[in-house]
């Protein structure tokens, strides 16, 4: 995940915000427990929201301790500890970030790629023996996706669907089935491949204007067809334009079906936190890319 699945912090409750804390400090004292201490960099808050919601289906009580850390040696923080949740989502953040170095490596042949591979190698497999089913399903969407990327398809409904299906098994695979109620796994389902389809396009709607002139692929370039002219590139401020309406409409169907699945769950604690990625935190950072390079950043919908 990108960057995008964050709240929407003006509007949380200081008491949410300790909570939402707490689960994202519980993965980085997992990742480090679990893997060593750099994978730790990798970690967003988007892997902060795929705990707070697995485990906000779940009746029991989290428990949460204040504890120092690296980034942070004098003032303790909150930490949610002894959660099989905050485990599971420690493993999926390595196991993302083992498969963009891989990709790194194997399509733009980077150092990064290459070390960060090497590093992480034994350790991804760890976590692909604990979920094989998981795993082969999320290697076979991503080689479809990356297969995608190399014939520069214009599909964004076929880009997108790839990664949604890599998404839908993060939050409803083989590793959530044996943490959260059976009853649940269809909406989780649901609510997982919207948002990856969203996270998907929005990403590629905010890198569009170092897409084009960097040259790398970009659904939104051959699905809109951005025009050269005189052998110089169209106006992208002005192609954006173009296109923001279109876009804005793709983006709020996702949001929508987001919406409709999250109604559907049975949450018993950590509401208020969803909430305010749900309904806030999501809809600002769709403004926000909707707005970028166009003068209208602040603009709402």
């Amino acid at each position: 995940m990108l960057g995008y699945v964050v709240t929407d912090k003006p509007e949380l409750k200081i008491k949410d915000y300790e909570g939402y804390r707490g689960y994202y400090c519980g993965i980085c004292k997992a990742t480090a427990r679990l893997y060593g201490q750099l994978p730790r960099f990798a970690l967003s808050y988007d892997f902060a929201f795929l705990a707070v919601l697995l485990d906000g289906l779940r009746q029991e009580v989290h428990e949460m301790e204040r504890q120092h850390c690296i980034i942070h040696p004098i003032k303790k923080n909150p930490v949610v500890i002894n959660n099989d949740v905050i485990d599971y989502s420690a493993d999926i953040m390595l196991l993302l970030v083992y498969y963009n170095l891989l990709d790194d490596k194997n399509d733009e042949h980077k150092i990064r790629g290459s070390i960060g591979v090497g590093v992480l190698h034994r350790k991804a497999k760890k976590v692909t023996k604990k979920y094989p089913k998981m795993t082969e399903t999320i290697e076979k969407n991503l080689k479809n996706l990356i297969s995608l990327e190399q014939e520069k398809s214009p599909s964004v409904d076929m880009t997108g669907d790839a990664f949604a299906e890599i998404m839908s098994q993060i939050f409803a695979g083989e590793g959530v089935t044996k943490l959260i109620p059976e009853n649940q796994i269809r909406q989780l389902s649901h609510l997982g491949k919207n948002l990856g389809r969203f996270i998907y396009i929005i990403d590629a709607l905010s890198d569009l204007e170092e897409d084009i002139k960097s040259g790398s692929y970009n659904p939104l370039i051959y699905r809109f067809e951005f025009q050269k002219k005189n052998n110089l590139d169209e106006d992208i401020p002005a192609f954006r334009c173009r296109i923001k309406s279109q876009m804005e409409l793709i983006l709020m169907s996702c949001l929508t079906e987001i919406e409709n699945a999250y109604s559907l769950l049975d949450i018993k604690k950590n509401k208020g936190i969803l909430d305010n990625i749900i309904y806030f935190g999501l809809l600002k950072q769709t403004e926000k890319v909707l707005g970028k390079g166009t003068g209208e950043n602040e603009k709402s919908l």
